[in-house]
């Protein structure tokens, strides 16, 4: 059974995926000057981790730890650019939702959590947690 964290973390990237995908349409159909390649490195990355997270997969967790880091820095450059064009609490809110791809990256990182993502051939007694 899959965790709850790792189930919502899922649905989590099932959100972006579903942005990206809008996205790459409206580029597509000349409604967006937004680059191509970065929309279909979002949906790459977030459909990775959505269909990855759920079957417990390690590619998958280290998908979604890049997802978090460059969701980070994206977070980080929208709140400068708030910053630069004069709007300082803006930029400070911006800055503060940098916390919730922070604590993925945390979670995500976490021993038991890294226990899970373990081939169960890697584990002793042949269980996802180590025969605990």
């Amino acid at each position: 059974m899959v965790p709850l964290p790792i189930a919502l973390l899922s649905l989590f990237y099932a959100v972006i995926a579903t942005l990206s995908v809008a996205a790459v349409w409206r580029i597509l159909n000349g409604a967006s000057q937004q680059p191509l390649p970065w929309a279909v490195g979002w949906l790459i990355v977030s459909v990775g981790a959505v269909c990855g997270l759920p079957l417990l997969k390690s590619w998958a967790r280290v998908l979604a730890i890049v997802g978090a880091v460059g969701l980070s820095l994206a977070f980080l450059a929208h709140a400068a650019l708030l910053v630069a064009a004069g709007r300082p609490l803006l930029g400070l809110g911006a800055t503060l939702t940098t916390s919730v791809p922070m604590i993925v990256i945390r979670y995500l990182r976490r021993p038991a959590v890294r226990a899970l993502f373990r081939p169960v051939s890697d584990t002793p007694h042949g269980s996802p947690t180590g025969g605990i």
